[in-house]
């Protein structure tokens, strides 16, 4: 949901300012095709989408190494590569990274992948144009990362952190008219009530104003596999751990009614899946217990879920993007985060103290200090309404630079 809330404000941010945009949207898909998105609370979109893939299937002509191959023959590769002539034909490419992957700090070859679609665009000679994104952390990747922002059009940062390190990649070549500091774009995505779609139980927990509703974002990728948030990841907290505890903690302290959210709707069994961490953790509590613990569906999009989180009283997850969904709409929000791109975003809501880090605490701290979160509910709620109202203006004037740039870039 995150890279959905993301595509989801990018596209109707600068449809909605440049109705005569035509926008070719690169997925995970299967060749070219038109389809109409809702992407907030209006009309739909039309859009354009083509198949623009990583793997082993390098025959494919949705692969990026077989893109790199046909972008070399010209006018060929353009027929041999739908992918391809929507690059070399495109008047400026807008990349956000797949969300915050532009860092090496994950333990595969996702830099690999971000790295490379961004370094085949430059490498054709287009306009490459960074959405704001975290930058880092890097380690051997840092000279390669370097290179493709001096080498891209225009920068943006999502918070004050991330342009520093934005700045020290940069150098001497910073430029403060080409390399800006703005704010997550999911923090102007629209919110829309599901309607039917979500079932009538969960309907009344969210409508219910007499008892608090707790809601919960549980990582699938470090919940379904046993020891890999210590292994891969260099927690002290034990993960699953934390999460029964926290649990445990709710339900004998409070009468609150507790959602779990997945925000990755992986199907349960996918390495990721949000759901899986959800039933699984569902399935510690006694019948006593779990009556009183919803999971929220996984078939809504992505302005639907943003509903469904603010309706919450206080939330605490551990998907950066879901914890944007609620403290974009007024709700106490914690955060049990593992790397540094969560404090960065909640510094800028004025909420760094409200994100818990397990690779420096161990559960019964991260425990305490997110119950001590939850008893303040009202008073950090009180505290973001003025913050959020600047966050999302600047939302608002980012996204007005941001279609500035793309009419500069598009008149060359």
């Amino acid at each position: 949901m995150g890279v959905s809330a993301l595509f989801a404000s990018a596209v109707s941010g600068l449809s909605r300012r440049l109705p005569d945009l035509g926008v070719t949207v690169f997925d995970s898909g299967l060749g070219l095709r038109s389809e109409s998105h809702q992407v907030d609370d209006a009309d739909p979109i039309p859009l354009r989408f083509v198949g623009f893939r990583t793997g082993r299937r390098y025959y494919r002509s949705e692969n990026i190494e077989f893109m790199k191959i046909a972008a070399k023959l010209g006018g060929l590769g353009k027929i041999l590569s739908s992918g391809v002539r929507e690059v070399i034909e495109s008047d400026v490419i807008l990349d956000v990274s797949g969300g915050d992957s532009f860092t090496d700090m994950y333990p595969d070859d996702r830099i690999d992948n971000i790295a490379g679609s961004k370094e085949f665009v430059l490498d054709e000679g287009r306009p490459l144009l960074l959405l704001p994104q975290t930058y880092g952390p890097f380690d051997e990747s840092l000279d390669r990362a370097s290179r493709i922002v001096r080498r891209s059009a225009a920068c943006f940062a999502r918070d004050e952190r991330s342009f520093e390190n934005l700045k020290s990649m940069l150098g001497a070549e910073f430029d403060p008219d080409r390399h800006r500091c703005g704010v997550d774009m999911a923090f102007g995505l629209a919110v829309r009530d599901p309607g039917d779609r979500i079932a009538a139980d969960i309907r009344s927990v969210l409508d219910d104003s007499s008892t608090p509703t707790i809601g919960l974002n549980l990582s699938g990728l470090l919940g379904n596999t046993p020891g890999v948030d210590k292994s891969r990841y260099g927690f002290r907290a034990d993960y699953r751990q934390t999460l029964i505890r926290l649990l445990s903690k709710i339900l004998a302290d409070t009468e609150a009614h507790v959602v779990l959210v997945p925000h990755v709707m992986s199907p349960e069994g996918a390495g990721e899946s949000d759901l899986q961490t959800c039933r699984w953790l569902r399935s510690e509590f006694d019948e006593e217990f779990s009556s009183r613990i919803k999971i929220s569906p996984t078939h809504l999009d992505q302005c639907e879920v943003k509903w469904v989180i603010s309706r919450m009283d206080w939330f605490c997850g551990t998907r950066m993007h879901a914890t944007i969904a609620s403290l974009s709409t007024d709700v106490a929000t914690a955060t049990i985060s593992y790397s540094d791109k969560a404090i960065g975003v909640f510094e800028t809501c004025g909420q760094g103290e409200e994100v818990f880090d397990p690779r420096v605490l161990e559960e019964e701290a991260i425990v305490e200090g997110l119950m001590d979160s939850y008893r303040r509910r009202h008073e950090i709620s009180k505290g973001l309404t003025e913050r959020i109202r600047m966050v999302k203006e600047r939302a608002k004037s980012q996204m007005d630079e941001i279609a500035a740039i793309v009419t500069d870039l598009g008149g060359r």
